[in-house]
């Protein structure tokens, strides 16, 4: 195969210099007026998603500040602006402040202002600018007729981006958000938000396109006569040379220069993970085959393998059966999905290799890459990991270089754990704990039907102590057990509501978990067969886990509401939330990350955070859930807010059921 390559590449040559023909100029000219119009389409295009993702963006912010003003406080303003109605001063000033408060939250926003649309012309309720500005516009004023598509908008009561649109004030771009009590009713009004079109991406692009294009076609055009002086046999050899000679993958010279840009963009603030991936008992495989059959399942992994990953991931042979995947732009979570991914896909994957079947395993070791690791670390890391997965029995994935350390006992951490949690899981190393969530409220505390509790899981460590999730969950997720952890929870808690029928229970499931088609059919058959009553399980998921498929997972989420469950957003606001999922996914509860409960006191952003969070929930008809209650304090915040239950220490400390159940119920 190495000497078939060489005959291809034929012998060397030294680059030779060609006049410039007119021909020459001809062909350069031409692929320079093909890379001005490629160009013009990339800006093109380009300015189209930028438009698309700031009106997206510019919605979301609208939709979130119309949620934070009080449909009432509104009702009456808007009464006294169309002169049906006394207009009151500590209403007037009170919705004013907010208004301020939100307009100065959005920089970008020129104007942020109240408009009721009334007979095709759209009138000014309430106005954000000072009164003694130019620009200021007074309850009751007239200020456009409404577009053609304003009028469709204010027709169906929906948000929406409009523009550009042209005024008095100039023109502009502007979202409008629909002040509404509450699911299904009208809106009250509307809030506003103007950005200056010249501000724009979409038009502040197309401002710099003769420019580009010039320099493009200037650019092109020197490159192609340039370019067209050299023969095309040393980039061939180049590419033979970061080649593997079987799988036409990377070698191990490619992936080491990889790694090195990887750990740059590392200390730019892009993570990346390096995977490790051997064939188990390849060789004892190889002995029973031909080379020939073996070097053929080679090449069928290896193609198979690219199919799993992205355009931006490398995929390498290292030596025999050693692959290896460089993963950019991920971090932990994303990395163990990948590799799980993988190891699945070829378990499942059925060769034929000379008319015979041949199955096959994948052990998989996982580091991450970071800006202070050495590049001789990354592979190093990447290496004592696979190698403690396959000591702990093949088939399996193992993270980071900690977890492969060798213990006292000769073993490493990673087997060592391993056997503790495949143990529990086999015998009653498992519990369930139970945490009661509260009604906070008068009207929730009416409303609720049953005692509710969210479902904990613990270990017993080889003390008789009990562990927290948080020391060996993560532990777990690594070495791939935890959707069988899940599964076990799953089957206490369907035990534990049909003993206790005024009890509703709500669990999580990990990200690892719902990326597993199999493992969420498991769960429906389950629920299915149980006969629990409508209401009484509860999934809690975090945005991580949706984001990982949002329409797969509203599609298994709409079919588990038909069986009677509901479902919860876990830990909302502790890291970068995305409101914008709370309006793609048909989520009953939304709970208010502790990090947040715990600033609201102190923090007017924390409050602000948690009041958001609050009011879209309602909006949309969620229930709101705070985390990690400890006080009375807190407490008498959260009611201001208007969260409907509570969670945490000062209600009650998780429990195991049979004493989380008989407790009295603490009323707030």
């Amino acid at each position: 195969m190495v000497e078939q390559l060489r005959q291809e590449q034929g012998p060397k040559r030294a680059p030779v210099r060609l006049p410039v023909s007119v021909a020459r100029m001809v062909r350069s000219v031409l692929a320079a007026a093909a890379i001005m119009a490629v160009s013009w389409g990339v800006i093109y295009l380009g300015a189209t998603q930028a438009d698309q993702e700031a009106r997206h963006n510019l919605l979301m912010r609208a939709r979130t500040s119309a949620a934070l003003l009080d449909p009432d406080d509104i009702a009456d303003l808007t009464q006294h602006a169309l002169g049906a109605g006394p207009r009151s001063s500590d209403t007037f000033i009170r919705v004013l402040d907010r208004l301020r408060a939100l307009h100065r939250t959005s920089e970008d926003a020129r104007f942020v202002y109240i408009v009721r649309p009334v007979d095709g012309q759209i009138i000014a309720i309430l106005d954000a600018e000072p009164e003694d500005s130019l620009d200021y516009s007074p309850p009751g004023q007239v200020l456009y007729p409404a577009t053609p598509g304003e009028a469709a908008l204010f027709a169906s009561g929906a948000a929406g981006v409009e523009g550009p649109r042209t005024d008095p004030w100039g023109t502009w771009i502007t979202a409008y958000a629909p002040i509404i009590a509450g699911p299904g009713d009208s809106p009250v009004a509307y809030l506003a938000m103007d950005i200056e079109a010249s501000a724009w991406p979409r038009y502040s692009l197309f401002q710099w396109t003769p420019i580009f294009l010039a320099v493009a076609f200037l650019a092109a055009l020197a490159v192609f006569m340039i370019i067209s002086k050299y023969r095309d046999a040393s980039r061939h050899t180049r590419y033979l040379a970061e080649r593997d000679y079987l799988t036409g993958l990377a070698n191990r010279a490619a992936l080491i220069r990889a790694i090195d840009r990887a750990i740059l963009k590392a200390r730019k603030g892009m993570p990346s993970a390096l995977l490790a991936i051997d064939i188990d008992n390849f060789a004892a495989l190889n002995d029973t085959l031909t080379y020939s059959m073996g070097d053929e399942i080679l090449v069928a992994v290896a193609d198979h393998m690219k199919t799993l990953v992205r355009k931006t991931d490398m995929v390498a042979r290292l030596a025999a059966d050693e692959f290896a995947l460089l993963l950019a732009g991920v971090m932990r979570d994303e990395a163990l999905a990948t590799a799980e991914r993988i190891r699945w896909s070829l378990e499942n994957l059925r060769f034929e290799v000379g008319g015979m079947p041949v199955y096959l395993t994948v052990s998989t070791g996982v580091s991450e890459i970071r800006s202070d690791t050495p590049i001789q670390d990354v592979a190093m890391h990447a290496d004592m990991a696979l190698a403690a997965a396959k000591e702990a029995g093949k088939n399996r994935i193992a993270f980071s270089p900690a977890c492969a350390a060798p213990g006292p006992n000769g073993k490493s951490e990673v087997y060592s754990d391993t056997l503790a949690i495949e143990g529990a899981l086999q015998g009653d190393g498992l519990l369930v704990y139970l945490q009661p969530i509260v009604p906070v409220t008068d009207a929730q505390q009416q409303e609720s039907t049953y005692r509710c509790f969210e479902a904990l899981v613990r270990m017993i460590g080889p003390d008789n102590n009990v562990i927290a999730a948080g020391k060996f969950v993560p532990i777990a997720e690594g070495l791939g057990l935890i959707p069988q952890i899940d599964m076990w929870v799953l089957d206490r808690v369907i035990e534990l509501l049909s003993t206790q029928p005024d009890v509703s229970i709500a669990m999580n499931l990990s990200a690892r978990s719902i990326a597993r088609p199999s493992f969420l059919e498991q769960v429906q058959s389950k629920v299915e067969s149980s006969g629990i009553g409508h209401g009484r399980l509860c999934f809690e998921i975090t945005e991580t886990a949706a984001m990982g498929n949002v329409s797969e997972v509203r599609s298994w989420m709409k079919r588990m509401k038909a069986l009677g469950c509901t479902f919860g957003i876990d830990d909302f606001g502790a890291g970068h939330s995305a409101i914008s999922y709370l309006y793609e996914l048909p989520v009953d509860m939304v709970k208010i990350a502790g990090n947040v409960v715990q600033s609201i006191r102190d923090d007017s952003s924390g409050r602000l955070i948690a009041e958001a969070i609050n009011s879209v929930s309602h909006v949309l008809g969620a229930k709101t859930v705070a985390e990690c209650v400890e006080d009375e304090e807190c407490l008498g915040v959260l009611r201001d807010i208007g969260v409907d239950f509570g969670q945490g220490y000062y209600f009650a400390r998780p429990a195991p059921a049979y004493e989380a159940f008989s407790e009295q119920k603490k009323t707030p």
